[in-house]
């Protein structure tokens, strides 16, 4: 009976460990074919990435190369339609000089020094293109490029291609219709020996048989292309080369090689390139592997969260098996407790994986130091003792990884973290370090002072730079820098800061200071502000103030400039303390849209007259311009709106500020310069339009008691807006002794303290 007994346990006994281990081969079988088939997904997405992406670097240059190419021809023809809008307003501006002066009886001398003296400020390009006037006969009366040829005659100079110069320029003024045209030529590049291809446009001026004429050298026009064309696809990872040997990857090949167009693959970066001869260029586009598998690997996390999921469930289900099988058996069988036991110690194993994955996350892939997670549980559990913080970074290192590439760059790094820990440790044996990012370390030090710590990473510094790291049987020596923080609260930034600064003033190590902290301050100031100004515009706290611009003779006010200010939670804001930060995050826009309705809105309530600001940024968008126009149709009030032009020297497309100017003036509005005086720019635009009011800038007002040039000046001013029945307003009058002397000089309206404060009520 006992042996019948103990074969049938013998049996149950089997048959549970064949049940068991059927299941448990099943479940493990099923595992790995996930796995497997995961892997096998991985493959086929990166694969495919691969290959879209160099199609998508390819459409980007072929697409490119359409759009230089019509960005060429659009330059070079804007440039001449510039050119010859630029000699067009030196004309005009000669011109009204001269009648000017002549009405009131000056001598020919002194009407050409003071053209001479108002033309030489005309600039174009950003100073590269200049207004030069030559006699007809070949005399150089002005050439602000060149000086020291005024005064010589130019009739016998010929340029590079044996042409003279000087007598094109006289056939074109004297037979060509209207006495004007351009001119092709080579002429010397400022400031060098050099000849260049210049088009010019020349025009007659018939009082003093004067050639006036500005141009601009292709290589100049190239440029503004290229740097057009560079800005606009830059953010596509679009660039042009000029020539092989400024290309790296490049060298090697010849351009028959990349006409048809190449792909590169390195460990880092896929380049399509291809050499276009009609534009002269190789254009290129790449992408960074990282950013390639950005996509791949999101797709991959989500499959390997999932994945995981499913390997948990089924590692449970097999425990949850083998410990009911195995707390069976030992029911059975006392024999089955060598199997619990091997569990027990597969538990202590998985255990000690767990501690080795938390190690894992707190190392650095490449180089094996701690990383920045590790530093910050550092920095967490050093809370409350005093520590110094420095980040070193690599001066050269970009230029390394693009010798070296990917693998090379990587290599350095290892060996520079190795020097690193050996040298800290040489030195001074409590202090840690860390990885923080790409070519940048971290260096820890607790229980010391800024000055020995400065003194210890120079001496770090020291030891790095002495040793070699060998790449490629090249022995690279590293040019390294330093920034240090002691802020437990802020270290990293402020280290950051101070190895920026360290940078920027070319030494080894730069501790930050209080000068860096106002620059900290001031950053933070910003953000809060930035914040103040979204917030406004969310609660709608843009407030309109109005302050009067008076009629000096009757001291009534005729119309009232319109002022921004921002009310939030109680506080009232300034445009200096706002408008600055609201440009720079394009906020303005939004600003300026709701302070317009608002003032609109009071005009067309109220009927009074009012004057509102518009920046150059509101006439470069069309959409704006319409806005602004349906707004004034909508609240029929153009007959009250005045609208004075600031910035007035960013304004480079005279086109725009004259449509702006038609359209406005169509639907009854005004025109006012703001700031005159301030700048040549604003004598400029007199010739392009004809404003209605010109503010004369306030800085100049106050200086009237103190100065007899600047109250000549002013009165000069006045007499000459007199003459081309423009309207003068005069801004900061702050006294009466103010307001009666520019009454006396003849101005019209003025405008300031001593008529009335900006306020966001009009009087009734």
């Amino acid at each position: 009976m006992l042996g019948r007994v103990m074969n049938i346990g013998k049996e149950r006994f089997t048959y549970q460990l064949v049940l068991v281990f059927l299941l448990v081969s099943t479940l493990i079988f099923a595992g790995f074919n996930f796995i497997f088939l995961k892997q096998k997904l991985n493959e086929i997405v990166y694969s495919t990435t691969i290959e879209e992406t160099k199609l998508t670097l390819k459409n980007n240059v072929e697409s490119s190369h359409k759009a230089l190419k019509k960005l060429k021809d659009f330059q070079i023809k804007n440039a001449k339609k510039e050119i010859k809008q630029f000699v067009d307003d030196a004309w005009i501006v000669a011109n009204s000089i001269y009648y000017y002066c002549k009405k009131r009886g000056c001598s020919d001398n002194l009407i050409k020094k003071i053209i001479k003296r108002t033309l030489t400020n005309f600039k174009l390009f950003n100073g590269k293109s200049y207004i030069f006037i030559d006699e007809v006969k070949g005399k150089v009366f002005l050439n602000p490029a060149f000086p020291q040829i005024e005064g010589k005659s130019m009739w016998n100079w010929r340029d590079l291609k044996g042409n003279f110069v000087h007598r094109k320029f006289e056939e074109k003024v004297l037979y060509s219709p209207n006495n004007e045209g351009f001119v092709s030529y080579y002429w010397y590049l400022p400031n060098t020996k050099k000849m260049d291809e210049k088009i010019s446009f020349v025009k007659l001026f018939k009082p003093y048989h004067w050639i006036i004429g500005a141009g601009i050298y292709k290589t100049d026009i190239l440029k503004m292309t290229r740097e057009v064309f560079s800005n606009v696809l830059s953010a596509y990872n679009v660039f042009a080369i000029d020539n092989l040997n400024s290309f790296k990857l490049l060298r090697g090949y010849k351009l028959k090689d990349i006409s048809n167009g190449i792909l590169i693959q390195l460990k880092n970066k896929i380049y399509y390139v291809k050499y276009y001869k009609d534009v002269n260029l190789i254009l290129a586009s790449y992408v960074k592997l990282p950013e390639l598998l950005k996509n791949v690997y999101l797709y991959k996390r989500e499959f390997v969260e999932n994945a995981n999921l499913a390997i948990n469930i089924i590692s449970s289900i097999v425990l949850f098996i083998i410990l009911v099988s195995g707390i069976g058996l030992y029911i059975s069988n006392r024999h089955l407790m060598g199997t619990l036991k091997s569990l027990i110690e597969s538990e202590k194993q998985l255990a000690k994986l767990n501690r080795k994955l938390l190690l894992t996350a707190y190392k650095d892939d490449v180089t094996g130091l701690p990383n920045r997670k590790k530093l910050l549980n550092r920095i967490n559990q050093i809370f409350g003792r005093e520590f110094c913080f420095a980040i070193l970074d690599v001066r050269n290192f970009k230029e390394i990884n693009e010798v070296f590439g990917f693998e090379g760059g990587n290599r350095v790094l290892r060996e520079l973290g190795k020097n690193l820990r050996k040298v800290v440790r040489n030195l001074k044996k409590d202090c840690s370090i860390y990885r923080i990012r790409a070519d940048q370390f971290g260096v820890l030090c607790c229980d010391t002072n800024e000055s020995q710590f400065k003194s210890f990473v120079q001496q770090v510094i020291n030891k790095l730079e002495s040793m070699s790291i060998n790449v490629r049987e090249i022995n690279l020596k590293m040019d390294v820098v330093a920034g240090i923080s002691s802020n437990s609260s802020n270290f990293l930034i402020e280290a950051e800061m101070a190895l920026e600064e360290a940078k920027r003033r070319q030494v080894d190590v730069f501790v930050f200071d209080e000068e860096l902290q106002e620059k900290l301050k001031e950053a933070e100031k910003n953000v809060r502000v930035a914040l103040k100004v979204k917030k406004a515009i969310e609660v709608d706290g843009i407030v309109p103030y109005y302050q009067p611009i008076v009629n000096l003779k009757t001291l009534t006010p005729e119309k009232y400039e319109v002022l921004m200010r921002l009310m939030l939670d109680g506080e009232l804001l300034n445009p200096g303390d706002f408008l600055p930060i609201a440009k720079k995050l394009s906020l303005y826009r939004k600003l300026s849209k709701r302070l317009m309705e608002k003032a609109f809105s009071t005009c067309a309530e109220k009927g009074i007259g009012i004057s509102v600001n518009i920046s150059s940024d509101d006439l470069v968008d069309e959409k704006m311009v319409d806005w602004i126009l349906s707004l004034l149709k909508e609240f029929n009030i153009g007959d009250k709106v005045c609208f004075e032009i600031v910035e007035t020297e960013a304004f480079s497309d005279k086109k725009r500020l004259m449509d702006f100017f038609f359209k406005v003036k169509d639907l009854g509005a005004s025109f006012a310069i703001d700031d005159f005086g301030s700048g040549y720019s604003n004598y400029e635009y007199l010739a392009v339009v004809k404003p209605d009011f010109i503010k004369i800038d306030g800085s100049l007002i106050l200086k009237i008691p103190q100065s007899k040039d600047i109250e000549k000046f002013v009165a000069h001013t006045a007499e000459f807006a007199r003459d081309i029945n423009i309207k003068t307003v005069a801004e900061f009058i702050s006294n009466e002794e103010l307001y009666k002397k520019v009454k006396e000089l003849g101005i019209d309206y003025g405008q300031g303290f001593y008529f009335g404060k900006p306020s966001p009520e009009i009087p009734a």
